[in-house]
């Protein structure tokens, strides 16, 4: 073992000895010499300071990896000597390369554009006819496997293989010649044969593994050479596998010879234009196949995979090329189709552009080396005027001289779109739907069956939303169906109000409102090619102004606008306010610009006797988008400031108690921020009313938006008290009672409470609180009179230090000044 340390510790020392000397003398070589030695001598130096453990660990890895090598080649080998016997794995032809007139294609259009017939190719090729169907005129040769089973007089189970001199031996029954017999006539052939020898029994004969036959292909062909194919080929089936035309090679001349003599010339485009297997034959041992060169080549540049290089023969025409290629004409041009091709006859700028009408371009002989371009149809109309917009039917409409907008929009229905009657249509099917004294056949037969996940009990998805948002599009009408269509049981619809619509969309106007006064016309402007935009008003040009009633142009774009599209004033919108609570006629009612809550109020017949309109409680939509956008900014605010405030907390911490109690604060200030994010804003707009008011006349004269609703509350006959206090809850008001009463009627403020903090909401939406006066019991909050539905709110603090935690803190500081002043009495003994 000493031995070995001594051993491995010289061998250690060496490079090390080495890359010393050689950086001693690196300035004699170049840097770059010198930086590779000093890495070469630095790998040998960590491949040696191995353990002796991870060197037998990488010998056996690489002994594995030789033995996996090795293995690999013989697996390698065995499957070489496999495909040598039988069926051979797939063989992919090599890749067909670019040719210089494709190249040349792409220069001049930018275009990379493939052979035509390249796509119907196959990619590879195969040996294994053991699943090919045989056709009955099939003739058998040597090679073909044949399976017989006969029974009765004589038993027979045997696959034997024709010999090459076309015999079929059949054991202890005997040696038959069966080359040149048809498929379809081998079972009664070898019946007669062998019936000469016996008798009463019943043959069957089928065809087993055919045997391959060599062909050899030539010429301009993607891959030369000897093939074997099966002894069902024919012509036509190897020039889609193994006797494919190459970069140069031809498709309309694929020629078979035989004996020294062409037997047949085949065109590949006839097969794929036209479906015909023209001079077709089936292949025999020996045949040559010889792709010809390529004919004439003309590229076609169109729209669409129809674009492609063509061969064309001598004589054929671009109308030809044309219905190889299966275009639409109907979406060519007419006017203009370009030729560019060669001219020989000038050999400066061989190079020509000829611009023709599509029908003499289709008469005109194709040249090699021609490109032709084809352009799509424009989408020009010679007389149409077009109509978008918030319209009944957007189209082009034809125009005539003359025409003006009221002649395109002849009435108000032409500006009612299909989604008003759909969506209305489809309210009156949910409330029939909704109602419960149909029985459930008379739904089915007004809705049909439903579908089958409606009729399993219990499948609700409880991640599904099947609110219903109030929107007036098609779109989110169809969503909302479909969401109620998705989850419950038919009696679950029938009862529950799913499909029954809101009020409000039975009374909300479904149509968009028109903006009246702003549509426009767009035009093109033909000399300086630029839109211009011609406003008019379309309730002036509907009444026949002339001066609004703009004559049309062929071209002309008129697009009709809605409220939606751009904000119109507010004296123009449609209002609707709800009306809701202690009123003599709660509902809807439509108001014009500029009336107030009082004038709605009017409307809805008054207040009761039992209203209290102090609590008047009026919601807007603009007021509740405000509200969250602010509560989410002051949200993330607070957010922020918890962060930082729990990372002081952490820092200042001085024991493990302190860091518990921090994290407790932070948790419970996290949670508390939670559940703000729940709250969802009202929208409710503060009304200035005195607590004691009873008539309209006190209420102030705010003007009413769209959407706006009204609540009157009855006169509540209680006081809540909630928060940090002894019993939280609702107590019956008492008129002349203050604030403070009602605290003590919950046993008053705990000792964890923030008593400089208490407040009360009021019924109107306002707020009183501690901080807003300077005597508590005289001036300030308590002594406040308490009024109905008043809430008073006591915070918890959560900021409060306990008088325990401040005086351990004390101790421990008094603690430890006590040790240092021992120590340093002992360090003076």
């Amino acid at each position: 073992m000493n031995a070995f340390l001594r051993i491995r510790a010289i061998a250690l020392l060496v490079p090390a000895v080495l890359l010393a000397f050689h950086t001693a003398h690196a300035q004699t070589l170049s840097p770059s010499a010198a930086a590779a030695l000093r890495e070469q001598i630095q790998q040998q130096q960590n491949s040696r300071s191995q353990s002796p453990q991870n060197i037998n660990s990488s010998d056996q890895e690489k002994n594995r990896g030789i033995n996996s090598d090795q293995s690999g080649n013989n697996n390698a080998n065995s499957r070489n000597s496999d495909s040598q016997q039988g069926d051979r794995p797939e063989n992919k032809l090599p890749d067909k390369p670019v040719t210089s007139f494709q190249r040349y294609v792409f220069d001049t259009t930018g275009k990379f554009l493939p052979y035509y017939g390249d796509n119907a190719l196959k990619q590879t090729t195969r040996f294994n006819d053991s699943n090919l169907p045989v056709s009955a005129d099939y003739e058998i040769s040597a090679g073909d496997e044949i399976l017989v089973r006969a029974w009765g007089g004589i038993e027979i189970n045997q696959a034997t293989t024709v010999d090459r001199d076309g015999q079929l031996d059949i054991p202890r029954v005997g040696t038959f010649p069966v080359a040149g017999v048809k498929a379809r006539d081998l079972n009664n052939y070898l019946k007669a044969e062998i019936g000469k020898y016996y008798k009463n029994f019943e043959i069957s004969a089928t065809l087993g593994k055919l045997a391959g036959l060599n062909v050899y292909v030539t010429g301009q062909a993607r891959s030369p050479g000897m093939h074997v194919v099966s002894s069902t080929s024919t012509l036509a089936s190897v020039a889609f596998t193994v006797a494919q035309p190459g970069a140069n090679g031809s498709y309309r001349s694929i020629s078979l010879k035989r004996g020294g003599n062409t037997v047949a010339t085949f065109d590949l485009y006839e097969l794929l234009r036209d479906g015909e297997l023209k001079n077709d034959r089936k292949l025999q041992p020996g045949d040559v196949i010889l792709i010809g060169n390529a004919g004439n080549r003309v590229a076609l540049n169109v729209e669409g995979p129809a674009a492609a290089i063509f061969e064309a023969k001598e004589g054929e025409t671009l109308q030809d090329l044309v219905r190889m290629a299966g275009i639409d004409l109907t979406l060519i041009r007419q006017d203009s189709v370009l030729i560019e091709g060669f001219k020989a006859d000038n050999p400066t700028a061989p190079r020509a552009i000829e611009q023709l009408s599509f029908q003499r371009a289709l008469a005109d002989s194709l040249r090699d080396g021609d490109i032709v371009t084809m352009f799509p149809t424009r989408q020009v109309f010679s007389n149409a005027v077009t109509l978008k917009g918030n319209v009944a039917d957007p189209a082009r409409y034809p125009h005539f001289p003359g025409m003006r907008v009221s002649d395109l929009i002849p009435n108000t229905d032409m500006l009612i779109p299909p989604s008003y009657y759909e969506q209305r249509n489809a309210l009156t099917l949910n409330q029939r739907v909704g109602r419960k004294e149909k029985s459930e056949e008379m739904q089915v037969k007004i809705l049909g069956p439903l579908p089958i996940e409606l009729q399993k009990k219990g499948e609700k998805n409880a991640n599904d939303d099947t609110s219903l948002p109030l929107n007036n599009t098609v779109g989110n009408q169809s969503k909302r169906e479909n969401q109620q269509f998705q989850t419950g049981t038919f009696s679950d619809l029938r009862n529950s109000d799913q499909l029954q619509p809101t009020v409000e969309d039975t009374v909300r106007n479904l149509l968009p409102q028109i903006n009246w006064e702003y549509a426009v016309v767009e035009r093109l402007n033909k000399k300086e090619l630029k839109p211009q935009l011609i406003p008019f008003n379309l309730r002036k040009a509907l009444a026949k102004d002339n001066t609004q009633n703009l004559e049309l142009q062929p071209g002309d774009v008129v697009t009709i606008f809605s409220a939606d599209d751009a904000d119109i004033p507010k004296a123009d919108k449609t209002a609707l306010i709800k009306v809701s609570g202690e009123v003599r006629a709660p509902g809807y009612y439509q108001i014009k610009s500029g009336e107030t809550i009082r004038d709605v109020l009017v409307k809805a017949g008054g207040l009761t006797s039992n209203a209290y309109l102090f609590g008047t409680k009026l919601t807007r939509r603009a007021i509740q988008a405000q509200q969250a956008e602010q509560l989410k900014k002051a949200l993330e605010q607070a957010e922020r400031l918890l962060q930082a405030s729990t990372t002081a907390r952490a820092g200042s911490a001085l024991n493990a108690g302190d860091a518990s109690t921090a994290q407790n604060i932070a948790a419970s200030q996290q949670a508390y921020l939670e559940r703000l994010r729940q709250v969802k804003p009202d929208g409710r707009v503060v009304l200035a009313i005195e607590p004691d008011s009873n008539t309209l006349a006190e209420l102030p004269p705010l003007e009413l938006e769209d959407g706006d609703t009204i609540n009157i509350p009855p006169t509540p006959g209680q006081v809540a008290v909630f928060g940090s206090v002894f019993s939280q809850g609702a107590f019956a008001y008492s008129n002349g009672r203050t604030v403070f009463d009602y605290l003590g009627d919950a046993g008053g403020a705990a000792k964890s409470s923030d008593k400089g903090s208490i407040f009360v909401l009021r019924a109107n939406g306002t707020v009183s609180s501690a901080q807003q006066g300077w005597v508590p019991f005289v001036s300030g909050l308590y002594g406040k009179k308490a009024l109905p539905g008043d809430a008073i709110y006591v915070p918890e603090d959560y900021e409060r230090t306990s008088f325990l935690k401040t005086m351990l803190d004390v101790s421990t500081v008094f603690y430890q000044v006590g040790l240092g002043a021992l120590a340093i009495e002992a360090i003076r003994d």
